[in-house]
Formats: C-alpha cells, structure tokens, sequence
C-alpha cells in the first residue's frame, strides 16, 4: 500500500510508463523498422514462411539486404553485452534463398488517377516506386545507366551480392506495374521541369556518384583512380590493371572492397590507409578480417601525403596522425604527427575518400549554387525539396550512406507523396528514416552464454580462381535453426512472468501490464471479478525496472465499484464480517500493561495471529512485558482487509478507532506481528512510531532456555506487505539463525517473493487463480518454510507445505509438529480470539 507519492491515476501512468510494448533494439535500430524479434520467434517455432513473411511486410528486397546490408540491428542486439550478436542479415538472407520468389507475390493497390515520377532507380528509388505503387499511383521509374540498381549494381561487387539474386529481387518494381526507362538520365535525356509538368510528384533518389579528389600532389598521375570508377568497370565487366603493388586509400565498404577486388586480381601487396584508428572505420569488421585474411596489410593513423613517379605513380609518402580530443559536436579529427613520414612503394593507387552528387540537372534559374552544394536540401519530416512537387532522399540528401538508409528515405518519401495527393495528414507514427533509440529494458540474467553460427565461405583458392563467385555460402538448415534460438526475444514482460494473475489475463505478446489497464478500462466495470482477482501483493511492481503496479490499478477499479454500489462482491461477506467483527467491542481489548498500568508502547498482534495461535500471542506478549515493562496489549484489526476491497473508507473507520485507542492508552510507540499491519499503520499513522516485533526481539534478547534442537534448515516465505521494509526481512533471518537455525533462500524472496495465494482476499472469489498463486509460491521451496504472516502461514500449511510461523520457533515448544498441523476453522479461530480477550482482559 505505500508508495511515496502515489499517482492520481494507475491506470494512466501505466498506460504512459509501461516499457513492455517498447520496440526491441534490434527493430529499433532497423531503419526498415522490420520487427526481427517476430521473425525470430516463428523461425524458432519452425514456421520459416510466416518468418519470411514478417521480412516481406517491410522490406521487400530480403534477399539483397541479407547480404550488404550494414545490419545496425546487430550492432543493437542485446547479446552484445553477453557474447555475440545474432546474424540477423544472414538469417533474412537464409529465409529469402529458401523461397525466392515470395518477393514477387506483391501486388499494387488501388489505381489512383496523380502519375508519380521517381527519378534514380537505385535503393531509395526502388522502394519509393514499390510502395507509391502499393499505395496505387501510376510510377515511371527513370533510370540513367543501361540497368537498375543504382549504387548496388554499379559498385557492389558480384562476389558479394550475384547479380541473379539483384535481378530477381528488383523485378517486383516492374511486376508491380511500375513503367521502367533505362538510359534516362536527368539533365541530358529528360528534364526537372518538364517532369514537374507531366507528373503530379516527383521522388528524386539518384544517390552520389562522383568521387571526391585526395587534393595531394600526384593525383593525377597515371595508375590513380578512384574507388568508384574502379568498383564500376569491374561490375561492368571489365579487368582493371592494378600491379602487383597497391595501396587504397580510406576505411570505408568502397575502399575495403576495391582491395579485395584487386587482390583477386593479382595484386599481391595491398595497403590500406586510413587516418583514424581502426576502432573508426566506416567498414563492417567482418569485412576488415576479411580482408586481413588475404594478407591486405593496415596502417591505421596514417594520412597520404603526396603521390611520386614519372608519368605513373610510383610510390606514396604517407604520415602518421594522432586523433584530436572530441569537438563541441563529437568529431575526432587526425591531426598530423610532424617528422612521422614514410614512403611505401606502389604502382596502383585507388581512393575512395568520399562522393557526393552532380547536382548539374537542376538547370539554370532555380536558386541553387551547384558549384558549393554536397548535398540537397530537404524538409526532415516529408523529404520535400524547396522546388513545389519535388522530393529527394537517399545519398542524394543525406550524403553518402548505406543502402537500407536509402531504402528508408524512399519508403517515407512515398508516404508523404501519397498524403499530399490523396488530402490525407501524415499519420502520427511515421516510417522511420534510421536507427532509433528504444526505452525496452532487457533484463539478461541467467541468459545462457552461446557461440554465433559462423556463416561458410569461399576458399581464398576458391575466390581466386572464380572472382565473381559468391563468398559467402549461406546458413545450413540446421545452423539457421540454431541462430534464431539463440535469440532472447527481448520483451520486458517481468510482471506477467512473475504474476499468475496476469498470465491468465495476459494472453497478447509481448504480455504488459498495458494490456491489463486496456482490460480493466473496457470490461472491469461489467466484469468485476477481473480487478478482484489480483492478489494486490506488488510483486509486479518490485520486479518492474519501472515500479509499475498493476495490482494499484486493480485497486482503483475496486474502489470505482464500491462507489457504485457494485463492490464489494457478494464473496466477500465473510471478509466484511471479519472486520467488523474483529473491531467489534466482543473481540476488540485496549489494556496497559497490567502489573504498571502504564502504555508507552503497546503489542498489536493483528487479526490472524491472535486466532491462529493464541497460546504464541501468550507467550510473546509475556516476554515484551517482561523485557520492557509498560508495554500494553490491543486486539484489534486494522482495516487492510477492507481496503484490499476497496472499501478504503470502512479502512479509515477502523484505523481511526485505533488512533483513538493508542490516544487513550497514551501509547508512544506500537510493536506490530502482522505486515499488513505495519505497513497500515505507517501509511495511515505515520504518526505513531511503528516496528515489528522481529526488530525488538533481536534488540531485547529470546526467552532463556529456549529450545533449538533439532536445528532446521529453512525457505523464508517473505510477506508480501514488507516488500519496502528490508529491515523486516533481515530482522527475521537474524532471529532464525540466532535460534541455531539455517537458512536456505529462495529464488523470489525478499522483496521480490512471491504470494502465498491468499492476498488481496482472491480466494473467496477466485480459487483456482489463488491455488496456481500459491502452486507457484511452493515451487521454490525445499525445506520446510518459515513466514511472518499468519495467513501466509496458514494457506502454506493447507496446501500440504510444512509451514511455521517465525513466532512459534522461540515461543511454541511443540513447533516440530505444529509446522504439519493444519489451520483451525474458522469458528475455532473466532472462538479463540474471544478468550484470548477474556484471558488478556482480566
């Protein structure tokens, strides 16, 4: 029941806080935003084509980005901070080689009457065409090269991605019924304003296709070439001269694969330059192994200098770096070493230090410097260029980046389009256009440590004497199977995990409490036995990394019920009566202590105690006295009952007959037995000084002679109302062992133990649901249990689970075999809590 600062609204703050329908890194990171923690699952449950299917929904070129996608996925992968993160690429790569033609079971929605021009038939391109179609506009696609593919055709190595599987996978543009025109380029074939003209949108993705200059003497000599001219030719089909000796300038997935290119085609010494250090670089680490295991040779921190020959390069002088502190925007910049020069010995020098784009088809006459832009300027929500009707995405207004970027860029701009045409606003969750951050918090403990399938590849014998073949093989059946298991499938479902509650209400992946509220707010009213059913014991809440508690919004409902007169449930009659009539004056006792009359503090046993075990409340009550003389005696409840039903004013009645007594009694401080007692008393008379017993029977010494043989080995069966008391559960074990016995935790204990099933008064009304609870609590135990909570006492021992309370150990000499006995009935309790008030009474 205590929470510092409760909220006005559970329902609400759950609603606003919960964490459990947060995307998953993995999907988070995807800028395809491509639910991999659902592909997984079903890949785990052996349904490869509704995995496949799941891929399909967002990204309909698996096949290709399973194979040169940067996958920042993996980079976000929870396993990272285990071992190693699952091939999630190779896993979409695995589902498309099995069924390639499920890419072209896509078809275009309805015909729309606005054309859509998309000028650039690479990746940003071809998904803008793909969904503008899906969305039903009529697409020409325009295309400068003889061939689609932009960027992935003309300088994706075939080693890499075989042009079969890029020919196939583009294909669907055209099945779709998108109109394709090769060999249109912008600016000489066809013209800005003239498509302004004839189409109602123009998407322009025509990536960055002209290479940056090192700007160092010798660049122009012979045996110079960038990386860009060099990766086309070769994916032409043409062979490049690179010598024997090479060297390659910058760490990027251009430079890396210009190297391994040039090594299979005879150069046997490769330098790779790059002025940062390793940890910097732009490529893939796999694809710096890769190159590693050819013998290509690295020299991080290294800057070219000047180019030296005689109408051919002949030698590169390079210098070493440092790397700069951290500028005011997060740069690292490599600052030249003085007097760090060398000279390495070449006859080919390729350089991919960057590209940016030829913005020369814009034309004259409409407001851009061509000469000083790097890249074109768009609205960052719909991609809109400054030109009316105009949109742009992908390298060519990002700058140099990655095909799944791009692809990003093309599907957002396809949706803006289609919202401006169609009237519509653009919807409030858009398609996301990169990685995005995610609140999910995964909790990894007792995950188990496992080894990342290692995808097979090629032979460096095999890659030399077929340089276009494919490097890398595939996963097996098998091996696929055993990546996707190793997937955590990453949710934040702790509470329904640890709740019966919940998980018979629950039934939704990825099980929140969100779907609880959901619940609660469209049928708790009508179906009360729904709020009714929780057992209100905050372990959900002491297992949430968010300290949400269903069971708070549970109560609310209750409350709501008993407002309108729906509430309390006719179950819950014996309950009323239990409160009524343990304040009743036939049962209730305020006395001082008897032998000074005095009260300065007084023993609250509680309710349960003083009817389950009478001669214990006896004899500890004796004890008190003897230790702390002044010490009076209250029988009494305190009203938790009543508000676990959400009768909170019945509570307040009753507590405030309390207050009123220790008022009388001039009580200075109250020694509860009861956890729910205490936490009552500190929430509603925090006035009143309140500790438990177990705290001052540690402080005040055990009776002498007490009996600790045979000493015992026992699970400690935490009450649920001490979940914020710490001090209570160390009081307990230390009185335990301070009787000789052992103690042997339980996985949930502590604050995070588990209900005995009888909280929250669910089983008058929900039996079944009280027994799996209580089912769950035994579990655990394997050693007879000792508790501090009467009613967990006695629903244990019901069960069949020897059970004792901690109270019978110094004070109940029978204890032995009082831990089989079952609990009295309760007419036997009713009738023992009488004469107890007679006894105490007289």
């Amino acid at each position: 029941m205590k929470s510092a600062n409760p909220p006005a609204n559970w329902s609400e703050k759950i609603l606003s806080e919960c964490i459990g329908e947060e995307l998953p890194p993995c999907q988070a990171a995807c800028p395809l935003d491509i639910r991999v923690r659902e592909k997984l699952r079903l890949m785990q449950a052996g349904d490869l084509a509704g995995a496949l299917a799941v891929v399909l929904e967002r990204c309909p070129f698996p096949g290709i980005l399973g194979r040169i996608c940067t996958h920042p996925c993996e980079a976000a992968c929870t396993r990272n901070s285990l071992d190693q993160p699952i091939a999630i690429a190779g896993l979409k790569r695995y589902l498309a080689d099995l069924d390639p033609d499920a890419v072209l079971s896509a078809s275009p929605g309805p015909e729309r009457p606005q054309r859509v021009a998309v000028v650039g038939g690479g990746p940003a391109g071809l998904l803008a065409a793909y969904d503008l179609r899906r969305f039903g506009y009529p697409v020409t696609l325009f295309e400068a090269e003889p061939e689609l593919g932009g960027a992935l055709r003309l300088y994706i190595p075939a080693h890499r991605l075989p042009r079969e599987v890029l020919a196939r996978e583009m294909s669907v543009v055209e099945k779709l019924g998108v109109e394709v025109r090769l060999r249109s380029r912008l600016g000489r074939d066809i013209h800005l304003e003239d498509l302004r003209r004839d189409f109602a949108a123009v998407f322009l993705g025509l990536g960055t296709h002209k290479s940056l200059r090192l700007q160092i003497p010798g660049e122009d000599l012979d045996g110079v070439m960038d990386g860009f001219s060099f990766l086309r030719a070769v994916n032409s089909g043409e062979r490049p001269q690179v010598g024997h000796r090479l060297a390659v300038i910058a760490g990027g997935k251009a430079a890396l694969d210009a190297a391994r290119i040039a090594w299979r085609y005879g150069a046997r010494e490769v330098h790779i330059l790059y002025r940062r250090s390793e940890d910097l670089m732009p490529a893939l680490a796999l694809e710096v192994e890769e190159a590693r295991g050819q013998g290509n040779q690295f020299h991080f921190l290294t800057l070219p200098v000047r180019l030296l020959g005689d109408r051919r390069v002949q030698a590169l002088v390079a210098q070493k770096t440092v790397l700069s502190e951290p500028d005011a925007q997060g740069h690292i910049c490599p600052v030249p070493v003085a007097g760090s020069e060398f000279t390495l010995e070449v006859d080919t020098v390729i350089t991919a230090v960057g590209q940016t784009a030829d913005f020369n088809f814009f034309g004259p006459g409409l407001a851009f410097d061509t000469a000083t832009i790097f890249r074109l300027a768009t609205d960052p929500v719909t991609l809109a260029t400054q030109i009316p009707g105009v949109y742009a995405g992908g390298d060519l207004a990002t700058g140099p980046k990655n095909a799944v970027a791009a692809m990003a860029a093309g599907r957002r701009a396809a949706l803006a389009i289609h919202c401006s045409l169609s009237g519509q606003p653009l919807p409030e969750e858009l398609p996301p256009l990169g990685s995005r951050s995610t609140r999910l918090i995964v909790d990894t403990r007792g995950a188990a440590l496992t080894s990342r399938a290692k995808m097979p590849d090629l032979s460096p014998a095999a890659r030399l004497a077929q340089p276009d073949a494919e490097v890398e093989l595939g996963f097996s059946a098998d091996a696929a199977q055993a990546e996707a298991g190793r997937c955590l499938t990453c949710v934040c479902s702790e509470c329904v995990t640890n709740c019966t509650f919940l998980q018979h209400y629950v039934g939704q992946f990825p099980y929140t409490e969100k779907e609880l509220v959901r619940l609660l707010n469209d049928r708790g009213a009508a179906e009360p036995l729904i709020p009714y059913s929780c057992h209100y014991c905050g372990l959900c809440q002491a297992v949430c990394p968010k300290d949400l508690h269903a069971g708070k919004a549970c109560l609310s409902v209750r409350e709501a019920l008993v407002a309108r007169g729906q509430g309390p449930l006719p179950q819950h009659q014996g309950i009323q009566n239990y409160v009524k009539w343990g304040s009743s004056p036939v049962f209730a006792l305020s006395r001082p202590d008897p032998a000074t009359g005095k009260a300065t503090r007084v023993f609250f046993p509680g309710c349960s105690l003083a009817g389950h075990f009478t001669t214990v409340v006896h004899a500890a009550y004796a004890h008190l006295r003897q230790r702390l003389p002044d010490t009076g005696i209250m029988l009494n409840c305190c009203g938790a009952p009543s508000y676990f039903m959400g009768e909170k004013d019945v509570m307040l009645r009753v507590i405030g007959n309390v207050r009123s007594e220790l008022e009388k009694l001039e009580a200075q401080e109250v020694i509860v037995a009861c956890p729910h007692c205490h936490q009552t008393f500190n929430e509603f008379l925090p006035e009143v000084k309140t500790r438990t017993i177990y705290e001052v029977l540690n402080e005040i010494g055990l009776p002498a002679g007490v009996a600790n043989i045979p000493p015992g080995i026992f699970n400690i069966q935490d009450a649920c109302g001490t979940r914020q008391a710490p001090h209570i559960h160390a009081a307990v074990r230390q009185l335990v062992t301070a009787l000789g016995h052992g103690i042997e935790e339980m996985e949930h204990n502590r604050e995070r133990s588990i209900c005995c099933g009888s909280g929250g008064m669910v089983p008058t009304v929900a039996p079944e649901l009280a027994k799996k609870m209580t089912d769950f609590r035994l579990s655990e135990a394997t050693h007879d249990l000792v508790t501090y909570c009467a009613s967990c006492r006695a629903r244990l021992s019901k069960a069949g689970h020897p059970t004792l309370h901690v109270l019978d150990l110094p004070f109940n000499p029978k204890w032995a075999q009082t831990k089989t006995a079952p609990p009295p009935p309760n007419l036997l309790r009713w009738w023992r809590r009488w004469r107890l008030k007679r006894y105490l009474g007289r």
